[in-house]
């Protein structure tokens, strides 16, 4: 049988050489497994995020609920401006996690907002 050279790498036994070793080899670590968010509900087959529309209205719909606490202080009706304020900012806080939410809610004030400024604008256009 023929002497073989100890420089050839097809030789698997080298115990001087650090690079090859007679054990075997650690195996890679498995891939990380991917946390998946069980709260959301998953997107849809095209990537779209899942719609979130029932919020939105929620939200409109809560305006127009605190427009009708008004209704106690009637003269607050005409600076509904001034008294939007005190119940939107607060709500806009109590819901600030809540993206949909407060879209709702600017969406109710920004309708409120309009229909103030064009009443406005018929009345001062009417009486002068």
């Amino acid at each position: 049988m023929p002497d073989r050279d100890p420089s050839d790498p097809n030789v698997p036994n080298r115990p001087n050489d650090p690079n090859h070793s007679s054990e075997p080899k650690e195996s890679a670590p498995p891939p990380e497994t991917e946390i998946v968010d069980t709260s959301a509900p998953p997107p849809d087959d095209k990537g779209r995020k899942p719609w979130k529309g029932g919020k939105v209205w929620a939200g409109i719909g809560l305006v127009a609920l605190l427009h009708l606490l008004l209704l106690a202080v009637p003269v607050a009706f005409f600076f509904i401006g001034v008294a939007q304020v005190v119940y939107v900012v607060p709500a806009l806080l109590w819901f600030r996690k809540d993206p949909a939410m407060m879209q709702g809610i600017l969406i109710g004030a920004g309708i409120t907002f309009l229909l103030n400024a064009a009443c406005f604008g018929i009345v001062l256009f009417n009486f002068s």
